[in-house]
């Protein structure tokens, strides 16, 4: 190598050096650790808000069986049905993590309110292995939500604490690197599965109808 490239690199190593001892590099690294568990917060929403569907096929199909309408069913169905559209823009927006866990606890209230009142309305659903195969993957659905939040929660605070450190804190003023959001969970959370309502299955006998004298 010549003198001239020993020259021409002297300040790229220089460069080099300097942002590896202010910490440039690894808050870049920890933001993006905490843009990827973000992003699996988000694709377990969605996953969630994709099963919904089916769910409300299952209980349409007890209501076909019933050959009745409840007005409790319509409307929590409405409720669930707007509420999973609210995460849906949420995560489709980027909203601040408080935004998107408030939606998330208004599906996980939606969805408890319809399953409550389906249960109550159409009480063969019980019996039905395919609504028992739903409740399970609803204890799935909840537990990687729960793993993904926490996850990012971590990568959020070897993230925040990083660069409250010096010499970090004054490259992250200089770059504009800012603390992050924690990602609260809902209290009670609920999710959806995906489950197919089996039309050919008998259902259970419904309660015979009482008269009034």
């Amino acid at each position: 190598m010549n003198a001239r490239w020993r020259w021409l690199m002297v300040p790229a190593l220089l460069l080099t050096t300097a942002a590896t001892g202010c910490g440039y590099n690894k808050i870049q690294a920890l933001d993006e650790q905490a843009k990827q568990a973000r992003g699996n917060i988000d694709a377990e929403l969605i996953r969630r808000n994709n099963l919904i569907p089916n769910l409300v096929q299952t209980v349409q199909g007890a209501a076909q069986f019933e050959k009745s309408t409840f007005v409790q069913v319509a409307q929590a169905r409405s409720g669930l049905n707007a509420a999973a559209q609210q995460v849906a823009q949420a995560v489709k927006s980027g909203a601040a993590p408080g935004q998107l866990s408030q939606a998330d606890a208004n599906l996980s209230n939606g969805l408890r309110m319809f399953l409550n009142v389906a249960i109550e309305a159409y009480p063969q659903l019980k019996a039905n292995q395919n609504f028992t195969a739903l409740q399970d993957e609803l204890t799935e659905s909840e537990n990687r939500i729960s793993v993904a939040r926490r996850d990012y929660n971590e990568a959020v605070a070897t993230y925040n604490t990083y660069i409250r450190q010096f010499p970090q804190v004054i490259t992250a003023k200089v770059t504009g690197a800012k603390a992050k959001e924690t990602f609260q969970a809902p209290a009670g959370a609920e999710a959806a599965p995906q489950v197919k309502f089996d039309m050919n299955q008998p259902a259970a006998p419904a309660a015979p109808a009482t008269t009034t004298p």
